[in-house]
């Protein structure tokens, strides 16, 4: 009996961190706070869920070990080697992210949020495009957001957002001859219950 709690709870390890990577939104799909905040939780769950991987490894191996000489079932067998594939899997993508997170650092900048409007920056430094996805926020009583696309514009270089009279006030300047550009979006449709 105990035995089959530890294979179920090395399962539970190693499951719970692939679900939530593959599957769910950030952090299980909470959105709490702002987007800014739950990037910084699946951030620094990265370390977390590497942690809880190889402790289900651990587990796992400790489970087989003792009886990898008696006889068993085959796929009782498959069963073991393919959870311990996928958790030297994820061993490995996880420690690779880590280490990463570690040299250079998160993205939390591309992340900004001033009242009701929420950027996030997308691509910056990439060969491809940067592209800013401007959202409408809205916040219930228990701190839990949800986000309503307004806009998406490629790169507009260095930019400030405000919200005035019903409008999105974005000024911004790409850098060329024209010098400072003002975009005016209506935000007459975007409102919270």
């Amino acid at each position: 009996m105990l035995k089959r709690k530890k294979l179920i709870i090395a399962c539970l390890l190693i499951l719970l961190p692939l679900l939530d990577s593959l599957f769910i939104p950030t952090a299980f799909g909470l959105q709490w706070h702002n987007p800014k905040t739950m990037y910084l939780l699946s951030a620094y769950l990265i370390p977390v869920k590497l942690l809880l991987v190889t402790i289900g490894g651990f587990l796992l191996a400790s489970h087989g070990y003792p009886h990898y000489e008696q006889p068993r079932a085959w796929y009782a067998k498959v069963f073991d080697i393919s959870f311990f594939i996928v958790a030297g899997i994820q061993f490995i993508v996880l420690a690779i992210i880590s280490a990463l997170y570690l040299v250079v650092g998160t993205q939390a900048d591309d992340y900004q949020q001033q009242g009701n409007i929420s950027v996030y920056t997308s691509d910056i430094g990439a060969f491809g495009k940067a592209t800013h996805y401007f959202s409408y926020q809205c916040t219930d009583e228990n701190g839990f957001y949800s986000l309503t696309p307004i806009v998406t514009l490629d790169w507009l270089g260095h930019f400030t957002f405000s919200e005035k009279d019903r409008f999105l006030i974005i000024k911004h300047n790409v850098h060329t001859a024209k010098g400072e550009q003002i975009k005016r979006i209506d935000l007459s449709g975007f409102a919270c219950k």
